[in-house]
């Protein structure tokens, strides 16, 4: 039975057929109980496992939750906001989440956790950050891949893109992310961090123009989640900084 259910590609059932066999008798379970619950295992392991290669391809730098947030120490985040984005019903309306303020106060935590949360149900995601995609196509440019990489950013049902404004974008990074957002644009969903207004983005791109079509595209239908509050990173810092002074004496 093992050989023949590996045969079928039931890896769990066959690894799990004796045990739940012997567990079915214990339990007196009919045939059809018994069947059902070797579907269910094998439908949960592969549940499991194709989240588990969802999460792998988006290329999360650190897994970040949205239990794990601390929204208590961010009180002007909008909750209802973010608990209904986490629904994901966004990317099926092709909209855009676009997360600003400062830095340290959770952009790339929030953003990660809705990305987590779009692998579970089912859809693909790629996460970056705008230093990470530079460099990236720095290297496609000189071994003539541009366009390959471009295409990774085109194709997933969600692009998280991270950290814009950050660092000024030359002509070649600001042509392609343009592309990237154009070909997605009422196609596919993005979210994008920025740790400036939109007033200020004309500072990023070498030129007004683009500047000006990548908001535009952008925001067009976007959700703005502005997060106005101090730095986690900061907190911690003046936390240590107590228990430390507090050792000493």
């Amino acid at each position: 039975m093992d050989t023949k259910l590996r045969r079928l590609r039931l890896a769990w059932m066959a690894q799990s057929f004796e045990a739940q066999n012997t567990e079915s008798i214990r339990g007196k379970q009919s045939y059809v109980e018994f069947l059902g619950a070797l579907v269910d295992g094998e439908l949960e392991s592969r549940d499991n496992k194709g989240l588990m290669n969802r999460v792998k391809a988006a290329h999360f730098p650190l897994a970040k939750t949205l239990e794990e947030f601390n929204f208590d120490f961010q009180p002007k985040l909008d909750v209802k906001l973010i608990k209904t984005l986490a629904a994901c019903d966004f990317v099926e309306r092709r909209e855009n989440v676009i997360f600003v303020g400062q830095p340290g106060t959770g952009k790339t935590h929030l953003a990660i956790a809705l990305g987590l949360k779009a692998c579970e149900r089912g859809l693909d995601v790629r996460f970056t950050t705008v230093q990470d995609l530079a460099a990236d196509l720095r290297a496609a440019h000189a071994d003539h891949t541009v366009e390959q990489r471009i295409d990774a950013f085109v194709e997933p049902d969600l692009v998280i893109l991270d950290e814009l404004g950050f660092t000024p974008l030359d002509r070649l990074l600001a042509d392609a992310f343009y592309r990237i957002i154009a070909s997605r644009y009422e196609k596919k969903s993005i979210i994008v961090t920025s740790n400036k207004s939109f007033e200020s983005w004309a500072e990023v791109f070498p030129d007004p123009v683009i500047a000006s079509a990548v908001l535009d595209r952008l925001v067009h239908h976007a959700h703005l989640v502005p997060i106005v509050g101090e730095s986690f990173r900061m907190k911690d810092h003046k936390t240590r900084q107590r228990q430390e002074g507090t050792a000493k004496k």
